[in-house]
């Protein structure tokens, strides 16, 4: 996927949650390439599926987001890097963590304690929001889904980009105190919050509609670190600005390091952003996106190919992309260019 990867459908809605004067616009290539990759709408096809009685804790401390949830009954995942999983009961219980960042020392983040995932926008393209500090500005939100719990304070893309290998712009995170209100994540990361949250990310959405969770998830924000099993908690991600692991003040032996992923669409990897040199959660380690791709977990489609899939998702079950849809897209995108009926011909 463009990797690393936004979101509310009306400009009064996004105050205070959008990037900044001059604060992500120092990676940008060029604009119109910024608009027309941002215009895309993404699909899940990873194996986690939407989690019964989910629960997010935001620790503004660590810059992370573990969402708590149960399996339903009969299901399964594969093991994960980011992801533990509990026997409770005869239940599996998960704990997911993906890194996010937080408000810069000039904004405010959400009051700690808790709340509920209110409205989400599944797909956001770029355009225009609004913020005290910026006023009316083009914001690039890349399409990706916008969760929101405290007003217009959401968990959503990461709208910084760089400039891909293959010269395409892409999202990647920031993990630190820079954005204006919101929890910034990877794009390939609030897809599949969205998705284990019951934001169905295999449906085809108009741009900018506003879904309201039929099960809102819980919502906590915590000034400290968060913890599992007595651990503190860390994910191995890069931090930026203002972030300190916990491991530097308790050790590391206190702290529990969650794996992390990142998402790509291209068999080489070659859609992810450039090595930055920054160092991941072990001390010296640099952290190298293409060491921690996963591909077909997340994708995306054009907007002049939305309205023929989204004609025949409508005679799919559930009306829903398949779950393997990242990957046979192509086949699938080419057949119905092409008005041929995919199923007959990109079996999976």
């Amino acid at each position: 996927m463009t990797s690393a990867l936004g979101l509310l459908a009306l400009l009064g809605f996004v105050v205070g949650c959008s990037s900044t004067n001059g604060e992500d616009a120092s990676d940008t290539s060029t604009e119109e390439n910024l608009r027309v990759r941002g215009s895309a709408e993404w699909f899940y096809s990873g194996s986690l599926p939407a989690l019964e009685n989910a629960a997010v804790t935001i620790s503004l401390k660590g810059s992370t987001a573990r969402v708590e949830g149960t399996l339903p009954v009969g299901a399964s995942i594969p093991d994960l890097p980011n992801v533990r999983q509990t026997n409770v009961n005869g239940r599996t219980l998960l704990d997911i963590v993906y890194p996010i960042a937080t408000a810069a020392v000039y904004s405010n983040n959400a009051p700690r304690g808790g709340y509920a995932f209110q409205r989400a926008i599944p797909f956001r393209p770029n355009g225009n929001a609004y913020t005290v500090s910026a006023g009316n500005h083009f914001v690039t939100w890349g399409g990706f889904p916008f969760l929101a719990y405290d007003g217009a304070i959401a968990m959503h893309g990461p709208i910084t980009d760089a400039t891909s290998q293959t010269g395409t712009d892409v999202w990647y995170l920031k993990r630190g105190t820079v954005s204006s209100g919101c929890n910034r994540m990877l794009g390939e990361h609030v897809i599949e919050l969205a998705h284990i949250s019951g934001i169905d990310m295999r449906k085809v959405y108009t741009a900018n509609s506003t879904v309201i969770p039929a099960h809102p998830d819980h919502v906590t924000v915590i000034a400290d670190y968060d913890k599992w099993n007595g651990k503190y908690i860390d994910i191995d991600y890069p931090t930026d600005v203002g972030v300190v692991r916990p491991g530097k003040v308790y050790g590391s032996a206190n702290v529990e390091m969650f794996g992390s992923w990142v998402g790509a669409e291209l068999p080489d990897g070659s859609d992810l952003p450039k090595s930055l040199q920054w160092q991941g959660g072990v001390s010296g380690n640099l952290y190298v996106f293409k060491d921690h791709a996963a591909y077909n977990r997340v994708c995306s489609v054009m907007p002049t190919d939305l309205p023929k899939l989204k004609t025949w998702v409508a005679k799919q079950p559930n009306a829903e992309v398949p779950a393997d849809f990242c990957t046979r897209k192509d086949c699938i995108v080419n057949a119905l260019e092409d008005v041929s009926e995919p199923k007959s011909i990109c079996t999976p």
